[in-house]
């Protein structure tokens, strides 16, 4: 498997996975990750099987590479804290922002609790510490706070969103501050370790990172 960003050849296959992981007043239509994508494409991270098992065609989300296994996308801003108007308006995007904000982290069905979404939620930790942004955010339902804060996320409480009309936590990582913990170190040791260890020759990559050298 392999990490890549977004094209708009990828839409259908993500409105696919976007459609099943979320109920209708919550997931995003075509449109709204068309307009993500056009504003900010390399903050879409796309999991992709080249070598899909004919069991896995069943569900619609074949791209041109592979089968879509899961993706994770959302906008950096100077925000603190993730709105709701912030799903729907692509154009609030700040490449320059601090803090990479988290719309989802969707599998495919077909790969679900393998595994998949924690790999490729590392390898976003990695990007963001290597962007030197402050940290990511992002909300979740209850159920899924001890998931986050396995990478090291904190949970700030019940968010003022009232997105989807659901209750959501939101959860920060702290990243590049003296305040970030062990736990975030090592998400980002492992996502070395799984993508680019090999170009690390003497700690040159992660050394640059404040968390890793605390």
């Amino acid at each position: 498997m392999f990490v890549r960003h977004a094209t708009l050849d990828d839409l259908d296959a993500l409105a696919s996975v976007e459609a099943a992981c979320f109920p209708p007043q919550e997931a995003a239509d075509i449109e709204s990750l068309a307009n993500r994508i056009e504003r900010f494409p390399k903050h879409f991270w796309l999991l992709v099987n080249p070598d899909s098992a004919a069991g896995d065609t069943c569900f619609p989300a074949q791209l041109e590479d592979g089968m879509l296994v899961s993706f994770i996308n959302g906008m950096a801003t100077d925000e603190r804290d993730l709105r709701d108007d912030m799903y729907s308006r692509a154009e609030l995007h700040d490449e320059r922002g601090a803090w990479q904000m988290l719309f989802g982290v969707e599998t495919a069905p077909v790969y679900q609790h393998r595994g998949c979404a924690a790999y490729l939620m590392r390898r976003v930790i990695l990007d963001t510490a290597i962007s030197h942004r402050s940290g990511i955010v992002l909300t979740c339902k209850e159920r899924l706070v001890g998931f986050y804060e396995s990478f090291g996320f904190i949970d700030e409480g019940v968010s003022a969103s009232n997105h989807g009309n659901a209750l959501w936590h939101q959860m920060r990582l702290m990243l590049n501050a003296d305040n970030a913990d062990e736990t975030t170190s090592n998400s980002i040791r492992r996502a070395m370790a799984e993508t680019t260890s090999y170009l690390d020759h003497n700690g040159t990559s992660t050394g640059q990172f404040r968390v890793l050298a605390q």
